[in-house]
């Protein structure tokens, strides 16, 4: 997004470097002797060389983001806990989908309410705000979960990011920053085959397309298609990039692009399996087991157009105008036992059935100024930017349907491949619609009084509106009821300030602050919009760049306060299209904690990321709230280049003990319902254990292999969920065969 400024940061502290340290770099550039091995071009990279772009530079950390405050910054100089995914790390771990990077993340979970709805947390809230290319993208609960090959970087700022993205909760946001055109040409292609017949294809290609190489081009294709440890569940998806970037003028550089996911889907779920049996005991549902038919499906199509126009000005300045049209489509017939409780002849189990069909579209424009100024005798950076950004979906509604007598109830829930897909269609008639709508103006500012003493201030203005309407028609499609429920808030002021004080050159502290303020698009079980969110975020800690600035040191206390937290209301099923309900957490939700991560190369060929999270949520009432969630997170990743051939490494996923609340049964009544109480759904505290090995036969072949979940540890990866549970991954093994150009 800020490839100019970023590259005359990179030569600016270059020739800073130089001049300060000439001894360190002189060592640094020391020539190694000639031992006849095998090269393979560098991927070492000095301190100078880290701009915001990852790719090829085989480092585990970043020169410089911007996810946080919009302002170019090296995570050092960024007032908030940032981790970021580098395009070695996706590589070297084969973290192909976006649920896969996230649970690599420092202070992130992820957890599945079933096969297609991921959820990622972070502070003690669910992660709703995304960017891509710095613009806001909005996702509904179906997330697309999108495949990573098309990304240079993923960035994850955790904590309340109103200066960037406006409403939201002090979770996070997770931006991601998709590959560009390169210089030269470039080609790199793979195919990878693993467990479950788990088989994937790319072709990523890249390079100058014309005059004198002042226009580029990439495409980045891929294909995957997939069995799962889940009986009868399988996946495809087909991938597509393509983004052409022009010089214009010197000092003018326009890119546009098309960005295109599809998934399709067979055997898909919804919700969890069952934790308890119809006897009150624990069910020990096998790890495959899926209550759902071989037809069921819940495919998504994700297309993207975007735009942007970059403008050099004088004295380093940068104008941005930045346009994204997204389109995601579904349409599939799910049909899943998640509801009673497994007898022991596979009875007992009833089943969700709808239709899940319907359209978003998703419009942003986003126009900014960035660049430094002089006050008082020094220098100091400015940005200011408005926005608009407006998200619109609708669903059908569907006549016609008429399903054979006990058509829910599941006589054996492990055989359903002679249940019938249910027969419906589609009116032509709507019977939802909806939008979300946000505009708004930001600024923000780095001020350097004095060499040590830096500020970070920003402040955000807007407004935002959405309205909800649904309708029902009888059989003759006569309108029997109409609903609209709207909100509007406007003048949203979110301010926003950190202060960081360097104590060395190395080491950093800092403090920062910002109000939060999210309306909701949530509904009750009235179909009534929740009461906004409202709260403050404060945040401390002490930030290092060590190794020569090729690793970063971060450590945060942060504690935020909300009210009008929402909770998923599972005590009532999920509407008639598949909707969730809500409940408000009422007032004085108190999240508080401690990260630390340390990332980067912290020897020569030896790239780590290490973090640790504390998390602890409360209500009012001083009630620990969000137990599925674990309090204490580890995530460990490294690897180590023994030779110029051989690349080895591992990874340690470790979580505390969490507890979902369920209704077990403990009895029958007269008329032979069964009658449950409340009681807990555990998962004992478990680590998850990962490998990996690359060999390069020479400088265009190489070869991997990667095990997850080395010790086939058994889980849940989610608990308590509609009064089940969702089973997490066993091993899998994973061999791969790339080449490149």
């Amino acid at each position: 997004m800020f490839a100019p400024i970023s590259r005359s940061m990179t030569l600016t502290l270059g020739l800073c470097a130089t001049v300060i340290s000439p001894l360190a770099l002189a060592e640094e550039a020391e020539p190694k002797a000639e031992d006849g091995v095998l090269e393979l071009g560098a991927t070492e990279v000095l301190a100078q060389g880290l701009g915001s772009t990852t790719e090829h530079t085989g480092s585990y950390t970043t020169g410089s983001m911007s996810a946080a405050t919009r302002l170019n910054l090296s995570i050092k100089d960024t007032p908030q806990s940032v981790s970021v995914l580098t395009r070695q790390q996706l590589d070297d771990f084969r973290l192909d989908s976006l649920s896969e990077a996230m649970a690599h993340v420092t202070g992130v979970t992820v957890q599945r309410n079933d096969s297609e709805r991921p959820a990622y947390y972070a502070r003690g809230y669910a992660i709703n705000n995304f960017q891509i290319d710095g613009m806001l993208n909005t996702f509904s609960g179906l997330k697309s979960d999108s495949d990573t090959i098309i990304y240079d970087r993923i960035e994850v700022v955790r904590g309340a990011t109103g200066l960037t993205t406006g409403a939201g909760d002090p979770s996070g946001t997770i931006a991601m920053v998709r590959k560009r055109p390169t210089g030269q040409l470039a080609v790199q292609t793979g195919l990878s085959a693993g467990s479950y017949d788990n088989y994937r294809g790319y072709l990523d290609v890249g390079g100058p397309l014309g005059w004198q190489g002042r226009l580029r081009g990439r495409t980045v294709l891929a294909y995957r298609d997939s069995q799962s440890f889940m009986d009868k569940y399988a996946s495809q998806r087909e991938v597509a990039y393509g983004i052409l970037e022009a010089d214009l003028t010197d000092s003018t550089v326009l890119a546009v692009g098309y960005d295109y996911q599809n998934k399709h889907v067979q055997g898909a779920s919804w919700g969890t399996v069952p934790y308890w049996n119809a006897e009150g005991g624990k069910a020990h549902m096998a790890r495959s087991t899926n209550l759902a038919t071989p037809w069921s499906s819940w495919p998504l199509k994700d297309q993207t157009l975007f735009a942007s126009l970059d403008q050099r000005l004088g004295e380093d300045w940068l104008l941005k105008a930045a346009y994204t049209q997204r389109r995601s489509d579904s349409d599939g017939k799910v049909y899943y036992g998640g509801n009673g409780f497994p007898a022991a002849d596979r009875s007992g189990m009833n089943a969700w059935t709808s239709h899940f069909s319907g359209v978003e579209r998703m419009r942003a424009v986003d126009f900014n100024l960035a660049g430094p100024y002089g006050l008082f005798g020094r220098s100091h950076d400015f940005m200011v930017g408005y926005g608009v950004s407006k998200l619109s979906s609708s669903s059908p509604f569907y006549t016609g349907r008429s399903d054979p007598p006990g058509y829910s109830k599941i006589d054996d829930w492990k055989y359903m491949g002679a249940i019938p897909k249910f027969v419906d269609r589609d009116s032509g008639l709507d019977a939802t619609r909806s939008f979300t709508r946000q505009k708004a103006g930001y600024l923000a500012t780095r001020l350097n009084p004095t060499d040590r003493l830096h500020f970070v201030l920003g402040s955000r203005y807007g407004s935002w509106q959405s309205e909800s309407r649904s309708w029902n028609y009888d059989a003759n499609l006569n309108l029997t009821r109409a609903s609209r429920s709207q909100q509007t808030q406007n003048d949203q002021w979110t301010p926003y300030a950190g202060v960081l004080y360097d104590l060395t050159e190395q080491y950093t502290v800092y403090a920062s602050y910002t109000d939060i303020f999210n309306p909701q698009t949530r509904k009750d079980v009235s179909d009534k919009f929740l009461e906004p969110i409202v709260g403050k975020v404060y945040e401390v800690g002490l930030k290092g760049s060590l190794f020569d600035d090729r690793a970063h040191l971060s450590t945060a206390l942060y504690r935020s306060k909300q009210d009008n937290v929402p909770e998923l209301d599972d005590s009532v099923p999920p509407g008639p299209n598949g909707q969730q309900y809500y409940k408000s957490g009422g007032k004085g939700v108190v999240v508080e904690g401690f990260e630390a991560e340390l990332a980067g190369e912290v020897m020569p060929d030896w790239q780590m990321s290490l973090g640790y999270s504390y998390t602890h949520a409360a209500s009012g009432d001083k009630t620990r709230k969000n137990t599925e969630q674990p309090l204490n997170l580890v995530r460990f990743s490294s690897t180590y280049k023994l030779s110029p051939q051989l690349t080895l490494g591992g990874s340690l996923d470790w979580q505390s003990d969490t507890f979902g609340v369920g209704r077990r049964p403990i009895g029958r009544d007269a008329k032979g319902n069964i009658v449950t109480t409340p009681d807990r759904i555990t998962q004992q505290a478990f680590a998850v254990v990962g490998l990996m090995g690359r060999y390069h036969f020479d400088e265009h072949l190489s070869a991997s292999v990667n095990v997850k979940n080395l010790f086939d540890q058994h889980y849940f990866n989610n608990v308590g969920f509609y009064n089940g549970v969702y089973m997490g991954e066993p091993r899998t093994l994973l061999v791969s065969l790339d080449w490149r150009l």
